[in-house]
C-alpha cells in the first residue's frame, strides 16, 4: 500500500508531504496505481522546485519513499495553495478510487 502523509498550513499552503510504499495490486512496471501517485508527485516536485519565493527540500533515499518540505519566503503565496488544491484533489480521487492501494493522511498545522 501506499502511505501519503500531508500536512498543510492555515491557509492551506503545502507544508510537506512523505510518501512511501508501493501499490501491489499489478507487476512492479505495470502498475498504474503506483505510476499515477509518482506522475502526480514527481509533477508538484518539478513545479516547486521552480517556483519563485519558494524553498522546497526533497528526498528520495530510496525506492518507494518521498519527502518534500515547503517554505515560503515572503510568507505568503497563492500560487503555492493553487498547486496543494491540485495535489490533492488528484490524490484524493487516487485514494478514492483505490482505497485498498492508496492511503492519504491529511494534517493541518500550525
Amino acid at each position: 500500500m501506499i502511505h501519503i502523509m500531508i500536512a498543510v498550513d492555515t491557509d492551506g499552503n503545502l507544508r510537506s508531504l512523505k510518501a512511501e510504499g508501493h501499490s501491489m495490486s499489478a507487476a512492479k512496471g505495470s502498475n498504474i496505481i503506483c505510476a499515477a501517485v509518482s506522475a502526480q508527485l514527481r509533477s508538484v516536485v518539478r513545479v516547486l522546485q521552480n517556483g519563485i519565493g519558494l524553498k522546497s527540500l526533497v528526498s528520495a533515499d530510496r525506492d518507494g519513499l518521498l519527502e518534500l518540505s515547503v517554505e515560503t519566503e515572503d510568507g505568503e503565496n497563492r500560487w503555492l495553495t493553487g498547486v496543494t488544491d491540485v495535489l490533492l484533489a488528484g490524490l484524493i480521487e487516487i485514494e478514492r478510487e483505490n482505497p485498498r492501494e492508496c492511503s492519504i493522511k491529511l494534517v493541518k498545522i500550525e
